[in-house]
């Protein structure tokens, strides 16, 4: 018998995947899968059908085979039907003549620091004085500290027209536009509060509007009894799943000292709720499911009323499915296995969204529980603890180093970094998550008995407070964590692949899948040298597209030099996201950060600041920046050639002063000019045969050679 008949939900959820990531990436016609996935139903039933039973189960294996195609198509399908449903049309192909519409809010708004942002459904928009009915969801953000909290159901009239979230401007950049898709929202919109107005409250499922009534609730009684703020983003965080209060300060010492997941509901907390339901409702027979209907019902009752007021997040999902499957089967007097119930979860929630494939999250849900379920128990054998305490204790830390196997190279991918005190941190942080978390429950169950709630409020509050000061004692240890390491996607995929095969070849110990594991490892350690080697090599310079704003990153090996705009300087937040994921990327470990005029000072540099310009040369390549209008630049005796010529703030109205001064390699049009005046700047280039590359519209120049 194959291994994998045990395995039966395993391999649909494997087939119903990849369907959705052929869908995603290739290029076939949604009619084209539709079609093959007719015909093959089809012939499936027809076979089990009309085939006689002896050559039924001969053919067994090859049915399983057209059985697994068909679930691959349906992959397919589930994603063209998930498309086609959020897709914003008509409104997709007239945006530019959109002049108002109606949305109303799916959610209760995130109030951010000058305003809000709601996610909100468009049901009409007016076109050209008409209105139509479209769908499709926005990102709204409605800029005001004044404006009244928007809550779940409210319906607006807003002026104007959204806009289509831009792909990453700068290379490597975080990809807002794929992290709002997983979302289905393909859209924003920024508007004051005078271009919106509220109508009424119309809350399109009267079941979600009322679980998030009870959320508004027990999120006002953590407000009333939990005194410190940074306590209190704790708490709602880690029992309500609500991470909107936490601060950068706070996200950053959990996520240094490797226990940023008790900060997200996930199978820690739901796990934490199943054992106090049971133990509330008498649990402590393993046969009480059977005959106990209703507390079977109740169990499963308060699992999922938990989900849905956390608010349905992937980790919280997945773990409310495998618990509720474990009830079941319990009940049933039926074991249940833990692989095909992971498979079995995953596969419900792509079906309700394919896109969560693409989630962060759900993927090291799903990582860090396979860690758990398969390397765990593995690496608990290692060592025989005899002392009840430390055998708990190495319990916990093989816990932990299973996850932190399982998950490392994800984390890397997306992350960047990976905490080196991860084990310490968890031998305190997860025990004291139990009883944050019961506690938490406790005084939102006892509202209604203030004392009680209130002295429950106060043991929570006096031991957040010290988890939180242990967690920033970790992250300021000296090496707490292992910063600015780059994986790109072929990385990421021979690591699991390493991981995968020598974890096959311990399991089956046969010598192919050593071998297997060799050729993994000296692939990985080839590219790795090949990318060091070429990153040794590399010399250019790329210009960010970073709006009202100049910046100018030349490279040589592993060592940078940026030149931006003064004011760019005092905006750290503009290093980090536009030019720090590109830096990682190309394996840059010396980064010099200037103005054009410290740069101009400073000794080595090649560039020379001059009234109305700048001039420099780079690699043998010449650049001028011109950012004051012709009148102020230098007087050329002769026309020169320049590599490079970047027009920034403005400078210039028209390319003909410059044409008998200079003949262009490639004109660059900063992004500190204003959108109308590139453009205009681009299609006079355009008309004269001039290379020209436009920051705004085209996105960050990057030249090597």
């Amino acid at each position: 018998m194959s291994p994998w008949s045990s395995f039966p939900l395993v391999r649909i959820c494997l087939a119903f995947v990849s369907g959705i990531l052929a869908a995603y990436y290739g290029a076939a016609h949604s009619w084209v899968v539709m079609v093959s996935l007719g015909l093959s139903l089809g012939a499936y039933l027809l076979i089990i059908v009309l085939m006689p039973r002896p050559a039924f189960y001969q053919w067994s294996p090859r049915l399983g085979l057209l059985g697994l195609g068909s679930i691959f198509l349906l992959g397919c399908c589930c994603l063209f039907t998930h498309q086609k449903r959020y897709a914003l049309d008509p409104l997709a192909h007239q945006l530019q003549d959109v002049e108002a519409y109606m949305a109303t809010a799916i959610e209760d708004a995130q109030e951010k620091e000058n305003g809000y942002s709601v996610t909100v459904a468009i049901s009409q928009a007016r076109i050209q004085g008409k209105w139509h009915r479209v769908q499709g969801r926005v990102r709204l953000y409605i800029s005001s500290p004044t404006f009244a909290t928007i809550r779940y159901g409210d319906v607006f009239l807003v002026l104007g027209r959204p806009q289509v979230v831009a792909a990453p401007m700068n290379p490597y950049a975080f990809d807002y536009r794929a992290w709002l898709q997983q979302d289905n929202i393909g859209y924003q919109h920024f508007v004051h509060k005078y271009f919106t107005k509220k109508l009424y409250n119309a809350p399109p499922n009267f079941f979600k509007a009322l679980l998030l009534k009870i959320r508004r609730y027990c999120n006002r009684i953590i407000d009333q009894y939990i005194a410190g703020r940074r306590e209190q983003a704790v708490i709602l965080a880690l029992v309500l799943g609500i991470k909107d209060e936490l601060d950068l300060v706070t996200k950053a010492a959990y996520a240094s000292s490797g226990t940023m997941h008790v900060l997200a509901v996930s199978g820690l907390h739901v796990g934490v709720l199943y054992g106090l339901l049971r133990a509330l409702l008498g649990g402590r027979s393993r046969n009480m499911l059977r005959t106990n209907w209703w507390r079977t019902i109740l169990l499963l009752a308060g699992l999922w009323l938990y989900a849905c007021i956390t608010g349905l997040a992937p980790s919280v999902l997945r773990a409310t499915l495998m618990f509720s499957a474990v009830v079941v089967a319990r009940l049933l007097g039926r074991t249940s296995n833990i692989y095909n119930a992971l498979a079995g979860s995953a596969f419900v929630l792509l079906l309700g969204n394919p896109y969560l494939i693409f989630s962060v999250g759900f993927r090291l849900s799903y990582l860090a529980v396979l860690g758990i379920v398969y390397l765990q128990p593995k690496i608990y054998r290692w060592l025989v603890v005899k002392n009840v305490f430390l055998r708990e204790l190495w319990r916990l830390t093989a816990v932990s180093l299973a996850v932190q196997l399982a998950t490392a190279p994800i984390s890397l991918y997306y992350f960047h970094q990976l905490p080196t005190y991860f084990i310490v941190a968890n031998w305190v942080v997860v025990p004291a998550t139990f009883l944050m978390l019961s506690l938490g429950l406790g005084v939102l169950l006892t509202s209604f008995w203030p004392d009680l709630s209130k002295l429950l409020a106060w043991l929570l509050y006096q031991i957040t407070w010290q988890i939180n000061q242990f967690v920033e004692q970790i992250s300021s240890l000296p090496l707490s964590v292992v910063e600015d390491i780059y994986l790109d996607t072929p990385t990421l995929l021979l690591w699991y692949g390493l991981l995968i095969a020598l974890l096959t070849f311990l399991q089956s110990k046969k010598m192919p899948y050593l071998v297997m594991a060799t050729g993994v490892a000296l692939s990985l350690g080839i590219r790795t040298t090949h990318t060091f080697l070429q990153q040794q090599k590399q010399q250019g310079v790329i210009f960010y597209s970073i709006r009202n704003h100049q910046a100018v990153n030349f490279i040589k090996g592993t060592q940078s030099t940026l030149c931006t705009d003064e004011l760019f300087l005092t905006y750290e937040q503009h290093y980090t996201y536009h030019v720090k994921p590109s830096q990682l990327a190309m394996g840059i470990r010396s980064v010099k950060k200037y103005s054009f005029q410290e740069a101009s000072n400073s000794p080595g540099f090649p560039l020379q600041v001059c009234t109305g310009c700048s001039i420099g040369v780079w690699g043998n390549k010449k650049f001028i920046f011109i950012d004051k209008p012709p009148g102020h630049g230098p007087w050329l005796t002769q026309k020169m050639y320049v590599d490079f010529l970047v027009v920034e703030d403005n400078a210039l109205t028209s390319l003909a002063p410059l044409l008998s001064q200079f003949e262009i390699g490639t004109l660059v049009i900063g992004s500190s000019n204003k959108k109308q005046q590139a453009l205009q700047l681009k299609a006079e280039a355009d008309q004269l045969n001039i290379s020209c590359h436009s920051l705004h519209e085209q996105g960050a120049l990057q030249v090597y050679w």
